[in-house]
């Protein structure tokens, strides 16, 4: 249980402007008419995690397979995995993406549905790495209006077949005569957190690489990643190298910069992979018999300096802090994006979150980082983390850095429906 309350202020409840609204507009021959009256914002729940194994981009298992099509295999799979939801009607789908262009185009959550033969309209979200949360945060926001009660949401990226940044990227001369370093590559903005924080040397990054990989190898061991996967071509992650070669490690040149830190090793490396999962109300978690599922309580956006991206973490879960009355001693779990191992320790650092809650399954310089499909698997891990734990109530958080000098957090409770 919590040892504090949670605040009641939250995204969501930024969209209608407190929890509780007092007055509604009804619909009169006459117009509209301010009506006395009581609305309370209902729960939203994330359940039904599924995800394909995570294929190396340009290597992998996926090199030669649409995106769109990929998603379409996924979807099929989590009919197949889940029949009771599916006997349900969803009111959409709302798809992350970080570059949707070329096969992953043409609104391809639409698309998508298309070719899965479903009766459902679809929307595509770009956030860049934090898309699919944002698709659940949407979904969320939809659910607690009262605007429905039922979502498909998803998180794609193909980067064997649309190119990081894009076909046809550009950077405005105006934009950077303001802002010069609004493009810097994501490489370089690890190298300028790592020289902010000299006591996070190269051999503390690559110790927490090796236990990346170390702690992913054994969740497989183990069967902890058994009910989110659904095999398509291959049944693992292709990135995980367990027994670490630490001297192969230590041997790598930096990646971006001649005298730097950060190395492949320390990375996440290119990625293809699809995610999906569904956003419901309590009712309908309900009636469709699920085990427990993640209720979504606030989720915060913010950002930073584009050069230093990798921190973005820091001041949305400081803000999610601060409006729940919580502190990283509530949180059972931690779910950060390993964009590079420089930003997580860092951030964690700043946040005084401990280690041994964060990432207990490994993360993603070992199992891969789809950059429009990351987010979702964050949430649908620490949804089986904590399940798996047995803890009632247990408070979880999702965090990760997102391209251009943004963080996102998203603070989520345990239920159970025993």
């Amino acid at each position: 249980m919590l040892t504090r309350p949670l605040k009641s202020r939250s995204i969501f409840s930024d969209v209608l402007a407190r929890n509780t609204i007092r007055q509604y507009r009804k619909r009169t021959e006459l117009g509209f008419h301010l009506l006395d009256a009581e609305l309370t914002l209902k729960q939203a729940f994330f359940v039904a995690g599924l995800r394909t194994p995570f294929g190396r981009a340009g290597k992998g298992a996926f090199r030669d397979y649409r995106p769109d099509d990929l998603m379409v295999e996924l979807l099929s799979g989590h009919r197949l995995r889940f029949p009771q939801i599916w006997k349900n009607a969803f009111n959409d789908f709302v798809l992350g993406c970080a570059y949707p262009e070329g096969e992953q185009g043409y609104n391809v959550a639409r698309m998508i549905a298309l070719g899965a033969d479903l009766s459902l309209p679809g929307t595509t979200i770009n956030r860049l790495c934090a898309s699919s949360i944002e698709a659940v945060a949407n979904a969320a926001a939809r659910v607690r209006s009262d605007w429905g009660n039922l979502y498909l949401v998803g998180g794609l990226e193909s980067m064997s077949r649309v190119p990081r940044r894009g076909a046809n990227f550009s950077e405005s001369d105006r934009i950077k005569q303001l802002c010069s370093m609004a493009y810097t590559p994501n490489g370089e903005t690890a190298e300028r957190v790592a020289q902010q924080y000299p006591q996070l040397d190269r051999l503390a990054q690559e110790d927490f690489a090796a236990r990346s990989h170390e702690l992913a190898d054994a969740a497989y061991a183990n069967g902890s990643y058994a009910d989110q996967l659904f095999p398509v071509f291959i049944d693992r992650d292709e990135f995980i190298r367990v027994p670490v070669d630490r001297d192969k490690m230590a041997s790598l040149p930096p990646a971006f910069s001649e005298s730097g830190v950060v190395t492949a090793a320390t990375s996440s490396p290119l990625t293809d992979g699809a995610c999906c999962g569904v956003v419901c109300d309590l009712a309908t978690a309900q009636q469709m018999g699920v085990k427990s599922a993640l209720e979504i309580i606030d989720v915060t956006v913010s950002h930073v300096a584009p050069e230093v991206m990798g921190l973005g973490p820091v001041p949305s879960t400081t803000a999610i802090f601060a409006r729940n009355n919580i502190t990283a001693r509530d949180l059972a779990a931690v779910e950060i994006n390993e964009a590079f191992a420089i930003q997580v320790l860092a951030s964690l650092a700043e946040l005084q979150i401990p280690l041994d809650i964060v990432n207990n399954w490994g993360g993603a310089i070992a199992l891969g980082h789809p950059l429009g499909a990351s987010g979702l698997r964050l949430v649908m891990t620490l949804h089986h983390r904590l399940e798996r734990s047995g803890q009632a109530d247990a408070l979880g958080l999702v965090t990760l850095c997102v391209g251009g000098g943004q963080g996102m957090s998203l603070l989520a409770r345990l239920v159970s429906f025993n």
